[in-house]
C-alpha cells in the first residue's frame, strides 16, 4: 500500500512540468504568437525564461537536491527543446533554429539552478526545531 502511495506522490509531482511541455507544445503549433517581444532577439528572451520555469518543475519532479543530479533535469529540458524545434520545422511560419535551441538549454540550466536555490535556502525550514538545534 505505502509503495503504492509513494508512486502516486512521484506521480502528481509531474503535473506542472507536464502542464507547462503540453502549453509549450500547443504553442509551438501556432503559426504565429501573439504579444511576442518586439526588440532584437526578444524571442530568445522567452525561449530561455519559458525553458526555465519547465526545467524548475522537472527538477520538483526529479527531486533534485545537489549539483551533481543538476544534469538529469537540464537533459530532459534541453532534449525536449531539440524535439520541439524539430517540430516547429513542420509548423508553417516557423523553423528550426539551433539558436533557439541554445536559449532553451540555457534557460534550463538556469531553471534547474534556481530549483536548486530555492531547495537551499528553504531546506532549514523544512527541518524540526531539534535538527536544527544540532546546526
Amino acid at each position: 500500500m505505502e509503495q503504492n502511495t509513494s508512486f502516486k506522490i512521484k506521480l502528481l509531482k509531474w503535473i506542472p512540468a507536464a502542464f507547462i511541455f503540453s502549453a509549450s507544445w500547443y504553442l509551438s503549433s501556432q503559426e504565429t504568437i501573439e504579444g511576442m517581444p518586439e526588440f532584437w532577439n526578444g524571442d530568445k528572451l522567452v525561449h530561455c525564461l519559458c525553458f526555465a520555469g519547465l526545467s524548475f518543475w522537472v527538477s520538483f519532479a526529479c527531486s533534485i537536491k545537489s549539483k551533481k543530479s543538476l544534469w538529469l533535469p537540464v537533459a530532459i529540458v534541453s532534449a525536449y527543446g531539440i524535439i520541439d524545434e524539430i517540430h516547429q520545422s513542420f509548423t508553417p511560419g516557423r523553423d528550426c533554429s539551433p539558436f533557439d535551441w541554445m536559449a532553451d538549454t540555457i534557460g534550463a540550466v538556469l531553471g534547474a539552478s534556481v530549483f536548486l536555490l530555492v531547495l537551499h535556502f528553504f531546506s532549514p525550514i523544512r527541518r524540526n526545531p531539534s535538527q536544527r538545534a544540532k546546526e
